[in-house]
């Protein structure tokens, strides 16, 4: 398969489930009270914190040991099948001290957590296996599988069941571990027999020990908010923050999240087959690629928020959404150039404690402005918050990450960045003012192509090329094609 092909098809499997996710929030702010959708939102950011803080780092030892590889012994496969079991049964004990700790959280919610975690864990085991198998097709399939059937079996739980945080959410883990389940047997499949080895997890546990650390940490940084929320102005808060940050954050992360799937293994494979100076040409380009389509959507989110909010939020979040938007967005733009591009070196070079570091001040702010004002600004304050703890979080990953993998970015291409979000803005301002009052889907359909048009045109002028989007997005920008040499061929997919 041609690699524009693979990236198509990794686009296209986070796009699925991404947009399901956005359909089902906006659908279940219209079928829950407010407080219950809180709930709801409570219960996915949980069920996310658990799997990625005690299960992410065993996905990222097996993408960073095996991507491009030959088929893995019977060993390391059971080394990779006892390291996600115990991981997850970790994952399900912090369920229940949550519960203990926040006796609100405790019964169904405790329940409606468990669930989830133990269905993603499945389903997190089979795309990680087919992904380091380059099973790309079936990747997609199980993604897309997944995102249909999530959507309809929480909505039709929903309407068979009533209207509860508990149906909804269980109504998703149903959907997601059936998927899991098939991608886990299809994967199985190219897998030797295992075999339970009692040796060899040292490697692993110093990987992955940083990895954990250091993902409680960005957790803080990116979750915790919602917990103050609720314990100081209760779920109802939580629902309208929750809905706000995933109108503005869903967009974002439909492009970073779908890069990265492919971007990664192609660094882990430059950097090992080629050496750091092509890994670091595939780590500019990759950032410039970031910054090219997340930044063009972070400022198409916060100039459109209140139409945006207006065309598919119910009235009673609105306003909310209104003032929360532009800076979710911004949070959103920095923590996707820092998980999915500077981040990725301390993974590659095998250095995952300067992560840790990277991450302990953005804690800090996190925690401690949020403890101070979110109780007394609410929703508003929560996103500044959220804001400014990315961009500290960025700053210190990309100072420690630029040591151990060093890299230059022409001065020519981010002006062309600049002056070309720049023009599409405004363009989109004064399209903006010339359609006010007209309904909110007029102005989202008349300023979004004038934004793009412009923005286009500008890149195309600096010597940026969109078509290599589908084909190599780490040369995206081609000003200097003819000064150096192109990546090696090894680097692809």
């Amino acid at each position: 398969m041609i690699a524009g092909a693979n990236v198509l098809l990794y686009f296209g499997a986070n796009l699925a489930p991404r947009l399901s996710t956005f359909v089902l929030l906006l659908v279940l702010t219209r079928l829950l009270p407010v407080e219950e959708y809180g709930l709801f939102a409570l219960v996915v950011t949980t069920g996310e914190i658990l799997d990625m803080a005690v299960g992410g780092w065993v996905r990222l030892f097996i993408l960073s040991s095996d991507s491009g590889r030959g088929e893995p012994s019977p060993a390391q496969f059971g080394r990779t099948l006892v390291l996600t079991v115990g991981s997850c049964l970790v994952s399900l004990v912090g369920a229940v001290v949550l519960a203990l700790v926040q006796p609100s959280l405790a019964g169904p919610f405790t329940v409606a957590v468990l669930v989830y975690v133990a269905s993603f864990a499945i389903l997190r085991l089979g795309l990680t296996l087919l992904q380091t198998r380059q099973n790309h097709k079936l990747y997609a399939a199980i993604e897309v599988g997944r995102a249909v059937l999530s959507l309809a079996c929480a909505i039709g739980a929903e309407a068979m069941f009533g209207s509860s945080f508990l149906t909804a959410s269980l109504g998703v883990s149903l959907a997601t571990l059936v998927m899991g389940l098939i991608g886990c047997a299809a994967a199985f499949r190219d897998m030797p027999r295992p075999t339970i080895p009692l040796a060899g997890y040292r490697a692993a546990l110093a990987f992955g020990l940083p990895i954990v650390l250091v993902t409680v940490l960005g957790q803080v940084v990116g979750w915790l908010d919602r917990f103050i929320l609720n314990h100081a102005m209760g779920p109802a808060s939580v629902g309208l923050y929750a809905a706000a940050f995933a109108l503005a954050r869903q967009p974002i992360e439909l492009f970073s999240g779908s890069l990265n799937p492919y971007t990664y293994p192609t660094l882990v494979r430059s950097y090992l087959s080629d050496g750091r100076e092509v890994a670091g040409r595939v780590q500019a380009g990759t950032l410039l690629a970031l910054l090219l389509l997340c930044g063009a959507v972070t400022i198409g989110v916060a100039v459109l928020a209140q139409p945006f909010g207006a065309l598919v939020l119910p009235e009673a979040y609105r306003i909310e959404a209104t003032r929360v938007m532009p800076w979710i967005a911004l949070a959103t733009l920095c923590t996707s150039l820092k998980n999915f591009c500077f981040d990725n070196v301390f993974f590659v070079v095998r250095k995952n404690w300067l992560q840790l570091v990277s991450m302990v001040p953005p804690a800090i702010v996190s925690a401690v402005l949020g403890l101070l004002v979110i109780p007394i600004g609410g929703p508003q304050a929560a996103a500044m918050v959220a804001a400014l703890s990315a961009l500290v979080a960025l700053i210190g990953s990309a100072a420690l990450s630029l040591r151990q993998l060093p890299f230059t970015i022409a001065p020519r291409a981010l002006l062309g960045l600049v002056v070309s979000s720049g023009l599409g803005a405004l363009a989109m301002i004064a399209v903006r003012s010339l359609v006010a009052g007209a309904p909110s889907i007029v102005v989202l359909l008349v300023c979004t192509p004038a934004f793009a048009v412009v923005y286009a045109a500008g890149l195309a002028l600096f010597g940026f090329s969109l078509r290599r989007m589908f084909d190599r997005p780490w040369e995206v920008w081609h000003g200097d094609a003819a000064l150096r040499p192109p990546v090696s061929a090894s680097a692809s997919c």
